[in-house]
């Protein structure tokens, strides 16, 4: 084979990084910093999201890694910034107390999360925690009238 074809499989790529060296980076990144060049060399701004789900995709990037400290500190920061109206951030910290056992104040922000955003989803997850709590009957009415 020619060497100018391509680089063999067996050479290691320069550009390429470590496992133990990506998970070393920080994970966070600054809205105002500008991101490196995509391929055709132009740079990218990241974009700019609504107050309301500026924090989302780091929400759910640690609660999914289940670093709930960190998740924790992260939402309180998002619903200080929208007076608690953030309904994604208030489901995953409802999701985390249940996790924890605290069971009744899940119960409270996922009835919050339905206040906000009546949803089947949001209706399951009330009766969910009625459910847990010992209240079947209070957990069946939820979930007909999440069905129907």
């Amino acid at each position: 084979m020619d060497s100018e074809a391509g680089p063999s499989r067996n050479m290691p790529n320069e550009n390429a990084v470590s496992k133990s060296q990506e998970e070393s980076k920080p994970i966070a990144i600054e809205a105002s910093k500008i991101l490196p060049p995509n391929k055709k060399g132009i740079a990218k701004k990241p974009p700019d999201l609504p107050t309301l789900e500026r924090r989302n995709w780091l929400i759910h990037l640690h609660f999914t890694r289940k670093e709930y400290e960190t998740c924790k500190i992260i939402i309180k920061e998002q619903l200080d910034e929208t007076q608690g109206m953030c309904e994604y951030a208030l489901y995953i910290q409802a999701l985390i107390l249940r996790h924890e056992g605290r069971i009744q104040e899940s119960l409270e922000l996922f009835q919050t999360c339905s206040i906000l955003n009546t949803s089947a989803e949001n209706l399951k997850q009330v009766a969910r925690s009625l459910y847990l709590l010992g209240r079947h009957k209070n957990a069946i009415d939820v979930y007909e009238e999440a069905r129907g």
